[in-house]
C-alpha cells in the first residue's frame, strides 16, 4: 500500500485530518464521508503553510497544492446532488485510503520540520476533534458494502468495478482493497463473504502490473472459506495453488495435509484437477435475527407490487378540515389501508430543510435503540446512522414544522417528542422493528419521559440516488423515499392496544445520502 501516488495520498490525508468526527463512526453517517472533501481551501492553505516549514518538499508539495487549486484531483460525484459521493464503493475506498496511509505519512513528516503541524491539526482544538477515519470505520464501512450487496443482489466484479447497479461509476478497487473486505467478513466468521471478495482479490492481483496484495495470503483465505463452505476439493486446489506460489510458507504444507484428510482419512493424497471439479457452492447463512429477511431484502428491491385489488382502493385528497387549511389545504395520498399509510406531499421545503440539517448536522451522534429489559438506549448494529434532536424552541424553522405536522396528523405536538433528524451512512439502515412497545406497557419510554407511541411521522428531507426505502413486513408495502414529503401510520389501533402490522424497517441506502425527519408522538407518563 506504500506505493500508493503521493499526492492523492497526502491529498486524502489532510482531508481527513482537518475534520471533526466522532472516534469510529465515520461509517454512521454520509455527512461525515462528504464533509471529508468540501475542504478544499483548507487543504491548501495546510499544505501552503508545510511548504514554508520544509523546503526539501517545497516543489512536491507546491505541485500538489496547484492540482487541488485546479480541482485536478477530484471524485465521482454527481452536480445537483444532496452531496459529494453518492457510490458507496467510493466512499469506502476513500476512508480505507485516509486509514491505511496516515502512519506512513504520519513517519515521513514527523521526520522533519512538520512535527508542530501535525500536532496542531491532529489533535484537540478549542471548538473540534480532529483525527483520520479509524479502522473501526473501514470495518463499518466494509460490513456496509456487504449489506447492499446482499440486499440488492450486487455482483462482487461489479461492485468491485465501482459500478452500483449503473447509477455512477466511482472509483475501482485494488485486490489488496478486495482483501480487507474478505478479511473483515473473515473474522466476523461470514464466510460466504470471504469467499467472494478473496476470489475477486485473486482475479485482480493476477491482472495488476504491481500487485497490492500478497498473492498465497488472497490464496489461503479461498481456500480456507472452501473449506467451511463445505467445498473440500476447492480447498485442497487453492492450497495447492498457495504451495506453489510461496513454496515456504508456513501453513501451506499443514493445511494442504489437513483438507488432504478430511477427504481421504486414510491419508492417500488425491490429485484435484479443478476442471473436472462441480462449481463451489457458497451458500449464505440464515439471519436467525431477522426471521423474515428474504421478504424485507425482497421489498427494498421493491419486487412485490401492489396488488390490482388492492390498488383500486388507494386514492388521493386535500386535506381542508381546519380553518387555515381551507386557504392551503394539504396534498395527502393513501399508500395502503391496513395498516393505513398515508404520504403528505410537498410539506417542507428546500429553504426549511436547509435551516434543519444546519442545526442537526452539529449534534449528530449514533443512532440509538430503546432495550426492552433495560428501558436505555443503546447502539445497536443492526440500525446504522446518527441522529440528532431538535427542540421547537431552537430555532423558527422547527416550530414552524411542529405546527404542520399538527395540522397534518390532527395529533397535539404537547404530547410527542423532539423532531429527530437522521443521516444515514454506507448501507445504512435500521432491522425490521417496531416504533412501539408491544407490549403496551405504559413505562417502556420512561427514559425519554414518554408513554407508548401511538404514531409516526418521518419526513424524507433528501433524495437518494438508490435504495433507503421504508418497508412494512407483514403486508409486504414498500414506501418509497420522495424528497419534501412525508409518510404517516398509528403505531396503535383505536383501542390502544399496539398494531402488530405496522413491522417496518429502513432500507440500505444504495447511492447517494439519506437524510430523515421524525416525530414520534406519545401518551406522556402522568
Amino acid at each position: 500500500m506504500l506505493n500508493i501516488i503521493w499526492p492523492l495520498t497526502m491529498a486524502m490525508l489532510l482531508l481527513g485530518a482537518i475534520m471533526p468526527f466522532s472516534r469510529g463512526e465515520v461509517f454512521t453517517s454520509m455527512a461525515n464521508i462528504d464533509m471529508l472533501l468540501q475542504m478544499g481551501e483548507d487543504v491548501s492553505r495546510i499544505i501552503d503553510n508545510y511548504v514554508e516549514e520544509d523546503e526539501r518538499r517545497l516543489e512536491q508539495l507546491k505541485k500538489l497544492s496547484a492540482e487541488y487549486k485546479s480541482h485536478k484531483v477530484q471524485v465521482h460525484g454527481q452536480e445537483g446532488t444532496d452531496n459529494v459521493i453518492v457510490n458507496p464503493v467510493e466512499s469506502f475506498a476513500i476512508v480505507k485510503q485516509l486509514a491505511d496511509n496516515w502512519r506512513y505519512v504520519e513517519h515521513l513528516m514527523k521526520t522533519n520540520s512538520a512535527e508542530k503541524l501535525i500536532q496542531n491539526f491532529t489533535h484537540h482544538t478549542p471548538n473540534t476533534v480532529i483525527r483520520l477515519p479509524s479502522e473501526e470505520d473501514v470495518i463499518g464501512m466494509a460490513v456496509g458494502l456487504m449489506r447492499i450487496q446482499d440486499v440488492y443482489k450486487l455482483d462482487t466484479h461489479d461492485m468491485a468495478e465501482g459500478k452500483i447497479r449503473g447509477v455512477l461509476d466511482g472509483r475501482k478497487l485494488t485486490a489488496y482493497d478486495c482483501l480487507e473486505i474478505a478479511r473483515v467478513a473473515y473474522n466476523k466468521q461470514d464466510f460466504y463473504h470471504t469467499l467472494l471478495w478473496a476470489t475477486e482479490a485473486w482475479d485482480r492481483v493476477q491482472k495488476e502490473d504491481e500487485p497490492t496484495a500478497d498473492e498465497a495470503t488472497v490464496l489461503e483465505y479461498i481456500a480456507f472459506a472452501m473449506f467451511k463452505q463445505g467445498n473440500i476439493e476447492w480447498a485442497i486446489h487453492y492450497t495447492t495453488l498457495m504451495k506453489q506460489v510461496d513454496p515456504n510458507h508456513p501453513r501451506a504444507s499443514g493445511n494442504l495435509k489437513y483438507y488432504q484428510d478430511l477427504l481421504d482419512p486414510e491419508g492417500k493424497p488425491k490429485k484435484i484437477d479443478p476442471k473436472k471439479l462441480p462449481p463451489p457452492t457458497n451458500r449464505r447463512p440464515d439471519d436467525l435475527s431477522i426471521p423474515e429477511r428474504d421478504v424485507y431484502e425482497a421489498l427494498c428491491r421493491s419486487e412485490y407490487p401492489i396488488p390490482d385489488k388492492d390498488r383500486a382502493k388507494l386514492y388521493c385528497y386535500y386535506k381542508r378540515n381546519r380553518p387555515f387549511l381551507k386557504l392551503a389545504p394539504i396534498k395527502v395520498e393513501v399508500m395502503h389501508w391496513k395498516p393505513k399509510i398515508v404520504y403528505f406531499r410537498s410539506v417542507i421545503n428546500d429553504e426549511e430543510i436547509a435551516v434543519i440539517k444546519q442545526l442537526a448536522s452539529p449534534l449528530l451522534k449514533r443512532a440509538t435503540v430503546h432495550n426492552a429489559d433495560t428501558g436505555q438506549l443503546e447502539t445497536a448494529n443492526y440500525r446504522i446512522s446518527k441522529s440528532a434532536w431538535l427542540k421547537d424552541t431552537e430555532h423558527e424553522v422547527v416550530k414552524r414544522i411542529s405546527d404542520r405536522i399538527d395540522m397534518m396528523t390532527d395529533l397535539t405536538m404537547e404530547t410527542a417528542e423532539l423532531l429527530q433528524i437522521a443521516n444515514y451512512g454506507i448501507g445504512g439502515h435500521y432491522d425490521p422493528h417496531f416504533d412501539m412497545s408491544t407490549t403496551n406497557d405504559p413505562y417502556s419510554f420512561e427514559s425519554l419521559n414518554a408513554g407508548n407511541r401511538i404514531a409516526t411521522v418521518l419526513f424524507y428531507i433528501s433524495q437518494p440516488e438508490a435504495g433507503g426505502g421504508t418497508v412494512f413486513t407483514t403486508h409486504k408495502i414498500t414506501v418509497e423515499p420522495s424528497k419534501y414529503d412525508a409518510a404517516f401510520w398509528f403505531n396503535v389501533l383505536q383501542g390502544g392496544e399496539p398494531d402488530m402490522s405496522t413491522r417496518h424497517a429502513a432500507c440500505p441506502v444504495l447511492a447517494g445520502t439519506k437524510w430523515i425527519e421524525q416525530l414520534l408522538t406519545d401518551f406522556y407518563l402522568k
